[in-house]
């Protein structure tokens, strides 16, 4: 009995109330110990005989509160512990046992002329303790120990111990079962079932201070409260800096692991995507490359194509509202200014039901709120933009702000360069109460390309794309309690594009234009098993896609105005350590007979440090981008409509994945999904851009991938590998691959962070060739080649003969495909922040493609003769090293 009491942790806990002082028991007889087998605190304890009746080395109940003594002596029941039965059965020896001792003289003259009864009132307690929990102890040993517990489950319910508030995404764990756990957003940890006997629980959380104690099931069967103490984390100078929750990679990564029931989702901060290597400065959409699952197709676009989906499948959400065009610098780098935007998630494949419409993945950003007093100043300078950012807070509604803005450098500085870029960001957050919240988003962009061909000065060639965003959106939230909560937004997204091509009074123009407008609202009610999102989304405008002749990127007119209803809901459902989360989205189109339902099915199960993950899904989408996968056009992307008797694109999948979390520092990931596209919208293998030619085709796609990931020390990064296979049917039943059919892909991204300000990060990247197909001649005749440098036979000395024009010669591919050889690439980026007064300076150099290794974008014929074909290759991206600098103050 000595050795287990001595060993249990320094915090015992009770049912409704925080840690309690260990040694209490130990100052108690042991004869008392003996008898009551062990300390088991219990509910509703009265504070005056806890303070009053427990003293060092005697047991004296006051007997002025006889129906407080009579009330511990009842529920004296419950401290019996199954294994120390054989210690009850000898109760009535500790009985005849115990001392026949007096208090002290100046006690019992303290107590005056009820001082007489004191001394026998100590043994009378004992007697019925010793009664009562004799015949329990008695049933109990005569009972199988092996049989199962007919108390009902309890849980584990974490607090703050000065606010009393419920923690979520605490890590529970149950050293003696070898299970673990994460509480929800109420703070509920579900312990493993039939447990009757006392537990050891370690619980450790960000911000909080470890504990590790030892609880007793409550005797209802309700929740027991765990209070952590928070503590200071210590932050290293100059290289971290204090954020909102979810700063941290793992945080970011365990959260959305808790909310969602998603295959394959992940997270990225502000802080990882400044980590990884890029072109001139850190980008959103550059860094989620390098997480599995993705691919990219060349060095000069910064599009992601995500299981073996296009990359117009992958939806963009900016505070929820969707973005048409999210890329700058002819798709170089993304939209978002990386000081704007506080965090991104990434949802692969396994998409949940409230976002529709793609059908390969969603990547939603969130944009930065402001700071909580005060206002801050940040920005940069590089080769490629010059940024700033502000940020502070209202003087009224607790209210935030946030305003930023890039333009390319090369506008800045005037240079005559066929280029530019700009955009704006500004985001508004109000708190009028603890319930209510209220934020406006803003985010505008443009971007304009010119190029004068200089040999047709007189002629006026040239070729020319702009591309315009507007997105704007205002979100109203509401909370009542932590059990329910509703959000209602309205999003505006303007998007307008063209391309020109040929001399500039006759040019053959391309055009797009989309004015979206959508409402969504949604409610969420959280219980302790059992949660549900319900919610109802509706969105339409025009959209106008048309060229103005034959020569022109599009030929034809796709134009026509679109409004969809449609209806979410997403059930989730705890059955032991087994979690199920249902969903569907069904809608209609105005309009037509099209009515579309989409199921989703995602369970996930706990099993301690590992999690295994299933799921099932279909997606509609019906707006879809338009381009030639032979013949890459630069400029923007170009979006139309399906007409009614036009077939919708649909993908079918199917993915599971195992999940390993260790501590704070480890995480992995083994996942294997397959998918089946039809109705994707392809010129192939025509290579015309006549919309009356345009062909729907089927395809597959299947493959498996590994990750591993490690989010602190000096040392972090993440490493993945994926093998995949894409293949696509077209109308003459021919099978091809889409050029982002990479087998064989690993990436690496690793990056030190010395406390003195210097970080170094590498990021490797070594993958199979792409796709692509055989060029067998040139053509006389009208088509279109974005290169426009094509020389004409007839007359050697003009090598510009016209864009669109006739008696053109032009590259012609066939229909057989080849693979280039295997990419390889290794970025390097080396950034030293330090610090001047209130301001940080935080100078880097960018060196993509630092090994110098010369990757093949595309082959060209060059010249023809009877033995055979002489192809040129075309290089990616070379090794460029860009200069900048970022601050902040």
């Amino acid at each position: 009995m000595n050795d287990l009491t001595a060993s249990l942790p320094g915090r015992l806990l009770r049912p409704g109330g925080g840690p309690r002082r260990r040694g209490t028991l130990h100052r108690a007889p042991w004869c008392l110990r003996l008898a009551a087998g062990a300390y088991r605190p219990v509910d509703k304890i009265p504070p005056a005989f806890e303070r009053r009746c427990i003293r060092p080395g005697r047991f004296a109940p006051p007997l002025d509160n006889v129906k407080t003594t009579l009330h511990y002596v009842m529920s004296s029941i419950h401290f019996t512990l199954p294994r120390l039965r054989s210690a009850l059965l000898l109760s009535p020896i500790a009985l005849l046992l115990a001392p026949r001792r007096a208090l002290p003289a100046r006690r019992l003259a303290a107590l005056g002329a009820r001082g007489a009864l004191s001394t026998d009132c100590y043994r009378a307690v004992l007697t019925i303790m010793c009664l009562h929990a004799w015949p329990t102890a008695l049933s109990g040993a005569l009972q199988d120990p092996e049989a199962p517990s007919g108390d009902a489950g309890w849980e584990l319910r974490v607090l703050d111990s000065e606010s009393g508030v419920p923690l979520g995404g605490v890590l529970v764990s149950f050293p003696g079962l070898g299970a673990s756990g994460v509480t929800d957003s109420l703070g509920i940890a579900p312990v493993p079932p039939g447990i009757r006997d006392s537990l050891r629980v370690v619980a450790t959380r960000v911000g909080y201070s470890a504990m590790d104690t030892v609880v007793a099931p409550p005797a209802t069967g309700s929740a027991l409260d765990l209070p952590l103490v928070r503590s200071a984390v210590a932050l290293a100078a100059l290289t971290v800096k204090a954020e909102r929750a979810g700063a941290n990679s793992r945080e970011l990564a365990r959260r959305i692991f808790e909310r969602e029931v998603a295959v394959g989702a992940v997270g990225m901060t502000r802080a990882g995507v400044r980590a990884v290597p890029a072109v001139g400065e850190a980008d959103v959409f550059r860094s989620l490359q390098s997480v599995s699952g993705v691919t990219s197709v060349s060095d000069f676009g910064a599009e992601m194509f995500v299981r073996g989906g296009d990359a117009d499948q992958v939806a963009v959400l900016v505070d929820g509202a969707p973005v048409f065009g999210p890329y700058h610098m002819l798709g170089l780098i993304g939209v978002f200014n990386p000081d704007a935007i506080e965090s991104t998630e990434l949802y692969k494949g396994s998409i949940p039901a409230r976002y529709g419409g793609s059908l390969s993945g969603v990547v939603s950003v969130r944009q930065a709120t402001g700071a909580a007093d005060g206002a801050s100043f940040s920005g940069g300078l590089s080769a490629l933009g010059l940024r700033a950012a502000m940020k502070g807070a209202l003087p009224w509604a607790h209210g935030r702000w946030l305003v930023a803005g890039r333009k390319a450098t090369v506008d800045v500085a005037r240079l005559p360069v066929p280029y530019s870029f700009h955009d704006i960001n500004a985001v508004v957050h109000l708190h009028p109460s603890e319930e209510h919240r209220l934020g406006v988003s803003l985010l505008a962009s443009n971007d304009r390309f010119a190029w004068d061909f200089l040999e047709m000065v007189e002629f006026g060639h040239s070729i020319r794309s702009d591309w315009t965003n507007l997105v704007s959106s205002v979100t109203w939230s509401w909370a009542r309690g932590n059990r329910i909560s509703s959000d209602v937004s309205a999003y505006l997204s303007r998007y307008e594009a063209g391309l020109a091509t040929g001399p500039e009074i006759s040019a053959l123009v391309t055009r797009n234009r989309i004015r979206a407008r959508g409402v969504r609202a949604q409610i969420t009610v959280r219980g302790n098993v059992t949660g549900m999102r319900g919610g109802l989304v509706l969105e339409g405008g025009p959209v106008d896609l048309s060229g103005t002749g034959t020569g022109a990127y599009i030929e034809g007119d796709a134009s026509g105005t679109y409004l969809y209803g449609s209806a979410f809901a997403e059930v989730e459902h705890w059955i032991g350590a087994l979690r199920l989360a249902p969903g569907i989205r069904a809608g209609t189109e105005r309009g037509s007979s099209r009515v579309f339902a989409e199921p989703r099915l995602s369970a996930r199960l706990h099993l301690g440090a590992f999690a295994v993950s299933g799921s099932l899904d279909r997606s509609f989408q019906f707006l879809s981008v338009l381009r030639d996968d032979r013949h890459i056009a630069p400029g923007a992307p170009m979006w139309f409509l399906r007409g009614e008797s036009q077939p919708v694109s649909v993908a079918d999948g199917m993915s599971v994945a195992v999940d390993y979390w260790r501590g704070g520092t480890w995480t992995a990931a083994a996942t294997g999904w397959t998918r089946r596209f039809s109705g994707m919208p392809s010129w192939h293998p025509e290579s015309s851009r006549d919309l009356s030619a345009l062909e729907f085709h089927d395809g597959t796609a299947a493959g498996w991938e590994v990750a591993l990931q490690k989010h602190a020390g000096l040392l972090r990064g993440w490493v993945s590998y994926q093998q995949a296979w894409v293949s696509f049917r077209d109308g003459q039943a021919g099978e091809y691959s889409p050029r982002w059919d990479r087998r064989h892909e690993f990436d690496a991204t690793v990056s030190i962070a010395d406390p003195g300000g210097l970080s170094l990060s590498l990021r490797a990247t070594v993958a199979s060739g792409a796709p692509f197909w055989y060029p067998v001649g040139r053509l006389y005749g009208m088509a279109y080649d974005p290169r426009g440098r094509v020389r004409n036979e007839n007359t050697p000395n003009n090598p510009v003969e016209g864009l669109g024009q006739r008696e053109d010669r032009f590259v012609i591919l066939s229909d057989v495909q080849g693979r280039l050889p295997h990419y390889g690439r290794a970025d390097f980026l080396a950034r030293y922040a330090f610090g001047w007064g209130d301001l940080t300076i935080v100078p880097f150099l960018s060196v993509p493609n630092f090994t110098m290794r010369e990757n093949v974008l595309a082959y060209r014929p060059v010249a023809e003769t009877p033995d055979g074909r002489y192809l040129v290759r075309e290089r990616q991206f070379p090794p460029f090293p860009f200069v900048g600098v970022d601050f902040r103050y």
